[in-house]
């Protein structure tokens, strides 16, 4: 009975630690500024931002407060899909564990009451 308790300890703790490597630690979302496909930022599983990309001309057609803005909405767009990108990379690491039991339950999307 205790070596069976420790056996699953083990293989719940190795299945935490992939999923917080896959969805948190190791994960990378970039998504371009909406009005710029050239401005590219990055954050990890964190949501920290890690990098900036600049394609070609980007820093010679805008100054400074205009880059800020771009960055600024590029980093919008990381966010909005960081959620879903982290219980992808969660479920392909761990998909015996339930992403709802790490991440928490995904609120309803407006109008999805109503069709219950």
């Amino acid at each position: 009975m205790v070596e069976q308790f420790l056996a699953e300890s083990r293989r719940l703790s190795e299945a935490l630690g992939a999923v917080e490597a896959a969805a948190f630690t190791d994960l990378r979302v970039r998504r371009a500024a909406p009005n710029e496909r050239d401005v590219m930022p990055e954050v990890d599983g964190w949501g920290t931002p890690t990098d900036v990309y600049f394609g070609e001309g980007v820093l010679e057609r805008y100054n400074a407060q205009e880059l800020q803005q771009l960055i600024m909405a590029g980093l919008q767009e990381c966010y909005e899909v960081l959620d879903d990108r982290r219980r992808e990379a969660a479920r392909a690491a761990a998909p015996e564990l339930d992403p709802d039991s790490w991440f928490g339950a995904k609120p309803a999307v407006s109008g999805e009451d109503e069709l219950s």
